[in-house]
């Protein structure tokens, strides 16, 4: 299987003119590390800088030093074993990871997990929709009064663009 594109924890894999729409597990990861990092590094800073600014100005300045600087390093280990984690996590073989769909280009059919067909390709349509919980898109299959999520964008994960471009470069028309 060669991987054509990766977004937001949904990878496309073709094989045999199949294309396999996967997602992978973990994705709250992406957002998390962000924020975790993003505290980490904040309050190390600001317990790291207590100790030459407010040194002697503020006779709370120690066990203020010493509070920043410990969550600082809590953030930091959480940070990393979710890292570790996440690493453990996506290193899963294609085969282990949940299928949402099946395109195939020979029999020009769109396939659900099963390889039962959902719907001709001639009547599917890419679509981007709002997502209420992110600045990111979400793509989607559109057909008849049907809809299948491919991608829950997320800045933090690359959005949906890769996704969307490997689709459209395999023939799946956009609205």
């Amino acid at each position: 299987m060669t991987k054509l594109a990766a977004s937001s924890g949904t990878v496309i894999y073709e094989d045999k003119n199949k294309l396999y729409i996967t997602k992978k597990p973990a994705q709250w990861t992406s957002t998390f590390l962000f924020v975790t990092g993003l505290l980490a590094f904040i309050l190390l800073a600001n317990g790291v800088s207590q100790l030459f600014v407010f040194e002697m100005k503020i006779p709370d300045a120690p066990n203020l030093r010493l509070i920043l600087f410990g969550l600082g390093v809590l953030f930091s280990l959480i940070f990393w074993r979710v890292l570790v984690y996440r690493k453990k996590v996506n290193a899963k073989p294609v085969n282990e990871l949940k299928c949402i769909c099946i395109i195939d280009l020979n029999n020009k059919t769109l396939l659900d997990d099963q390889q039962n067909i959902m719907a001709p390709l001639n009547q599917v349509i890419l679509i981007r929709k709002m997502q209420l919980t992110s600045s990111s898109k979400q793509l989607a299959l559109q057909w008849n009064k049907n809809t299948l999520t491919l991608v829950e964008g997320n800045p933090f994960a690359g959005g949906i663009e890769a996704v969307e471009q490997a689709l459209i470069s395999k023939g799946i028309k956009r609205k």
